[in-house]
């Protein structure tokens, strides 16, 4: 059996693990598991806290991702496990989705968050800090159940598996063709091009903005130098101030001018107190439709030479904050050149 992708998932303790290696044996296929991956990256560090095993799952997504994208371009399939989340995941598994016949079984029971808890007192792998985990989740799985509009099975696994594990085996054959996932603009999307409840309005002219810092307070346009780590030091968002604005094409001549004037300002001083190899400038606004562009310095190393960067396209989640101290550091940096 090939050419098919067979997406696993579920919340931790729901059994999908045991489930995606028996349909692995049964199908013949490749089991990719994101677990695997993460323990293996883990291998030649010491052992960290929360933030050293949230920094290693968000290299392992990039992983999975990429890996199972180069198995589907070469016509074979695979089994791919993870505790994909709705929301979060369903961008990159679309993509994947894309590329081969698919088909999603989601594992549920009520006894996940108890399967947990006894895991964690046997013990895992070192990586895997599950007393923090636990302390932070109740048991609800409802952010586990994702759907991509390809066939979709959810499978108990409270007693076993309902249905059984030759039904599941044959809904997983079933997928004959290409998955077509179709998605479709919000309801009240030209509601939110008009400005309605947006986010990047309400912030008026925050000194901090979701976390991050501002490095330069111009005349149409804040700046931020991003607190997250997403894998390129440096990026920035821009973000238009003033009327509600979702493209540059609403932009009188003049408010362009002051705009790009500003967005070129702060693409300058990325470039020179990171000195990356290119600079990308990009404005979408897809999900979030309020002009603002994203300014992303590109290196040697960060694992996409001809194409954006990783994180614009990729599952990313629990994503640590760049150290304080240099996060401290870099937004001082950043607006000493904006003042020159």
């Amino acid at each position: 059996m090939t050419g098919r992708l067979v997406i696993v998932t579920g919340a931790p303790g729901a059994g999908k693990t045991t489930l995606a290696r028996a349909l692995g044996d049964l199908l013949a296929l490749p089991v990719l598991a994101k677990d695997d991956v993460k323990e293996a990256l883990a291998e030649p560090f010491p052992t960290g806290d929360r933030e050293w095993s949230q920094r290693l799952g968000m290299a392992a997504y990039s992983v999975l991702f990429v890996v199972a994208g180069r198995i589907l371009d070469t016509g074979h399939g695979l089994v791919l496990e993870s505790n994909f989340r709705s929301g979060i995941s369903d961008a990159p598994l679309r993509d994947l989705a894309a590329r081969a016949a698919t088909v999603v079984i989601v594992c549920r029971t009520p006894k996940a968050r108890d399967r947990y808890a006894e895991r964690a007192v046997v013990g895992r792998h070192r990586v895997h800090i599950d007393d923090a985990v636990l302390a932070q989740w109740n048991g609800d799985d409802a952010e586990f159940q994702i759907d991509i509009g390809t066939p979709r099975l959810v499978v108990d696994t409270t007693d076993g598996y309902a249905p059984g594990l030759d039904d599941i085996s044959t809904f997983a054959r079933s997928a004959t063709v290409p998955a077509v996932t179709k998605r479709e603009w919000p309801a009240n999307w030209s509601e939110r091009m008009r400005g309605k409840e947006c986010p990047m309005c309400s912030d008026g002219r925050a000194e901090t903005a979701h976390g991050s810092s501002r490095i330069l307070a111009g005349q149409v346009s804040d700046a931020y130098l991003v607190r997250n780590d997403v894998g390129q030091n440096g990026y920035c968002v821009v973000i238009w101030r003033s009327r509600h604005v979702a493209d540059p094409t609403e932009l009188t001549a003049d408010e362009a001018q002051r705009y790009f004037a500003e967005v070129l300002r702060v693409g300058r001083a990325v470039e020179q107190h990171y000195q990356p190899i290119k600079m990308n400038f990009e404005m979408l606004g897809n999900s979030l439709p309020h002009l603002h562009t994203h300014v992303v310095p590109r290196y040697l190393d960060d694992g996409e030479p001809g194409h954006p960067a990783h994180f614009m396209r990729a599952d990313l989640r629990d994503e640590p904050k760049i150290p304080e101290q240099a996060y401290t550091r870099d937004v001082a940096a950043l607006r000493q050149l904006l003042r020159d």
